[in-house]
């Protein structure tokens, strides 16, 4: 009984690479929207982490960081909240004055 469950055991473990996974984010493009014009603090910040983020996000997605003003930023978060497919491949970078907590 003991050899048979070492056999098992052994088995396992040699084919545990056949249960391993791709990173989700390999070979994605993950996508900043900015709330603000090209050249701003939140843009300047959005172009920094893009610049940094991917080594430490499992498979090494690539960002871009994409510009769309108006009405201080609400129109950016906006689409983040109700056109961007919530797949994780999104991030918004609003005003940090557009959460109202009334």
């Amino acid at each position: 009984m003991a050899k048979l469950i070492l056999a098992v055991c052994l088995v396992l473990l040699s084919g545990a690479d056949l249960f391993a996974q791709a990173p989700y984010y390999q070979g994605k493009q993950i996508k900043v929207i900015v709330g603000f014009t090209t050249g701003g603090f939140y843009d300047r910040w959005a172009r920094l982490l893009s610049r940094y983020m991917p080594k430490y996000i499992p498979g090494n997605p690539s960002f871009i960081v994409q510009n769309m003003p108006g009405a201080g930023s609400v129109v950016a978060a906006n689409y983040v909240y109700s056109v961007a497919k919530a797949d994780g491949l999104t991030i918004g970078l609003p005003s940090s004055g557009i959460i109202s907590t009334n």
